[in-house]
């Protein structure tokens, strides 16, 4: 008999509960219900969550992008969840930062990781302000550059 991995687990959970979305109610009866399992675990499990419980996507610079469009978003409209909201770019800034820094990792990839740490900076400085500073820092430093 296979062994069933945490990820199945959360799949399994949602789908016994009908859920198409994960939102504040679903992420505190997973996290309730499944302690054992992290966040990242429940994060890139394939369901879809709601910001701020998604986090900031740092597989490219189009999902940050979108991830901190929709960050914002909440922080203007839910006063109670701006800690969480900026906790979660916070977290993202240090791995991010991290990847930047370490040698280890292709010259290309720090290079990205370096260019989203400075976005998370404008981020956290005023959330409000980033759809609209977005765009005009694309255009900068150009679409095609790979970053």
């Amino acid at each position: 008999m296979a062994r069933i991995t945490k990820r199945q687990r959360v799949l399994d959970f949602a789908a016994a509960r009908g859920w198409a979305l994960v939102d504040e109610a679903e992420w505190r009866e997973l996290k309730s219900a499944l302690p054992d399992v992290s966040e990242t675990t429940i994060r890139e499990s394939g369901l879809a969550i709601a910001q701020p419980w998604m986090g900031v996507a740092p597989h490219s610079m189009d999902q940050m992008e979108a991830s901190l469009r929709a960050m914002s978003e909440v922080y203007a409209s839910r006063p109670d969840l701006r800690r969480s909201c900026r906790d979660q770019v916070i977290a993202a800034k240090a791995r991010a930062r991290f990847a930047a820094s370490n040698a280890r990792v292709a010259q290309e990839k720090r290079r990205m990781k370096a260019e989203m740490v400075e976005w998370m900076l404008v981020w956290l400085d005023d959330p409000a302000m980033f759809p609209a500073w977005a765009p005009m820092r694309r255009s900068r430093i150009g679409a095609g550059n790979g970053v």
